[in-house]
């Protein structure tokens, strides 16, 4: 194997370093954004009123 070869292979596997790097800060990005929806419908969720509330008005009020 020339220097050449070995050199051309080492740049190979840095640059697939570097976009494993950038895929896996991607996906982390991807899941903190995933995650605020949750977090936004899960406390909307908890604010809804209790079921049945609403249904009945009170004409004794």
């Amino acid at each position: 194997m020339s220097t050449a070869a070995i050199a051309g292979a080492l740049v190979g596997m840095s640059q697939a370093k570097t976009q494993m790097g950038i895929q896996a800060v991607l996906v982390k990005q991807q899941l903190k954004a995933d995650q605020g929806v949750v977090d936004l419908l899960a406390s909307a969720v908890q604010a809804a009123p209790a079921p049945g509330t609403g249904q009945v008005v009170d004409k004794t009020a």
